[in-house]
């Protein structure tokens, strides 16, 4: 038998398996049929129902705060400052001491001025006694009548100038009393503008500081002439109280508040609105809280001030965690869930807002939060603090589902995988 060569079999088998292969791609190639993608579960979103609330509608202005009272006190005689007697910046009491001014010039102006009263007291006692003595004697012809009459008029004269003796003795004790300066209020004192040694009241009344009181404090603000007949129709139609009657409310905050934690009454409105501006000035008067340390006043005059004045009746309006709001080019809107669980999108009016949450870094109570009951893996509940919450007026109910979790997730027409919080209030305070 004849040896077979190596290299042919080798070929031989090569052949073999690439003809395998060859026939192998042609059968995948000639299968028509393509091979389905992959199928991905609907993404997991948070959902909640609104809930009703009590809302009022407010219009909302910028003002200031201002002292009720404000005095200027001033040196009213001449003379150099002794003494200070008071700590600049510090609150004082009504009548308290705040300033000395030498006093000598005026206590001897006092004491020439009662040497003047008694000179004028003894002559005219003199005179009148001459008087009385020609009116028994004209009866018996001792004395004429022109001569009786000349007496009369010089103790007449006498008296008028008694008169003017005591008036001036009155004058100087009043000077003297200027000397010593006291609180007309109660307020806080600015700093002293005069030094002690310096001369004061030369030519006119010297300016040494100024006081203003702290509690209550008053709030100016403008509102637009659209608003202000507003309010008078709503006076009209009985719906509200009168702006001058005291019973209006207003709310206030400060730079530093969150919301409006001061409540006031409105007292006054300008008589007339201003051509230039198109506004009217009003004027509410707000209590200034003391704080600790120190037990000093939380406001001062001066300060910048937001107002919310209400508007109109409270109504009950579906309220929503205000980061389920998103806005295009069609305002504002949020996503619900219709049927089989398909995202919808749907476009709403916002109306005030209800909640806001402490900022990060403060000491924060108890607000409103999303609940779901035994949803962690350690089956636990979840309970999430909202930062803030809104009210819608138009385009959601209580029955509706939003998305308030997972929006970039959930797209309109697709379906989502949603899980169930509730919207919760915040708790009372006292309550269990």
């Amino acid at each position: 038998m004849l040896g077979v060569n190596p290299l042919i079999i080798i070929y031989r088998y090569l052949f073999s398996v690439g003809l395998l292969l060859g026939i192998a791609i042609c059968l995948v190639g000639c299968d028509q049929k393509k091979m389905a993608p992959p199928v991905f579960p609907p993404p997991v979103v948070s959902i909640t129902k609104p809930v009703l609330y009590t809302v009022q509608n407010y219009h909302e202005y910028n003002g200031n705060l201002d002292a009720i009272e404000t005095v200027h006190i001033k040196a009213r005689v001449k003379g150099f400052l002794n003494e200070i007697a008071f700590t600049e910046g510090e609150e004082v009491k009504k009548g308290a001491l705040l300033f000395k001014i030498d006093p000598r010039e005026h206590s001897a102006a006092v004491k020439r001025t009662e040497a003047d009263l008694r000179k004028a007291t003894t002559e005219f006692e003199r005179y009148r006694s001459e008087a009385d003595r020609g009116s028994r004697l004209v009866g018996t012809r001792a004395v004429g009548t022109e001569d009786f009459e000349q007496r009369v008029a010089v103790r007449d004269t006498a008296a008028a100038t008694m008169l003017q003796a005591q008036a001036a003795l009155e004058g100087a004790k009043l000077q003297l009393s200027f000397a010593e300066i006291y609180s007309p209020i109660n307020g806080q004192i600015g700093r002293a503008l005069v030094t002690r040694g310096n001369l004061v009241g030369q030519n006119e009344a010297t300016l040494l500081t100024t006081i203003v009181s702290m509690d209550p404090l008053f709030v100016y603000f403008d509102i637009p002439e659209r608003d202000l007949v507003q309010f008078q129709r709503a006076r009209h139609a009985g719906k509200q109280a009168d702006v001058l009657s005291g019973l209006l409310p207003l709310e206030v905050g400060v730079t530093s508040d969150e919301g409006y934690p001061h409540a006031g009454k409105i007292d006054f409105r300008e008589n007339k609105v201003d051509i230039g501006t198109g506004t009217v000035r009003m004027r509410g008067r707000i209590p200034n809280p003391r704080i600790l340390p120190g037990n000093t006043h939380l406001l001062y005059p001066g300060l910048y001030a937001r107002v919310r004045v209400p508007s109109g009746d409270p109504r009950s309006l579906p309220a929503i965690p205000e980061d389920a709001l998103m806005t295009g080019q069609e305002g504002r809107f949020v996503y619900v869930l219709g049927e089989g669980d398909i995202v919808q999108k749907r476009t709403v009016q916002v109306g005030p807002q209800i909640y806001k949450g402490a900022p990060s870094g403060t000491a924060k109570s108890q607000g409103w939060t999303l609940f779901a009951p035994a949803t962690t893996p350690e089956g636990k509940d979840q309970v999430i603090q909202l930062p803030a919450v809104i009210s819608i007026e138009t385009g959601l109910t209580i029955n509706d589902r939003v998305v308030v979790n997972g929006l970039t997730k959930a797209r309109p027409g697709t379906p989502v995988a949603p899980l169930a919080f509730e919207l919760k209030l915040p708790t009372p305070a006292g309550a269990k």
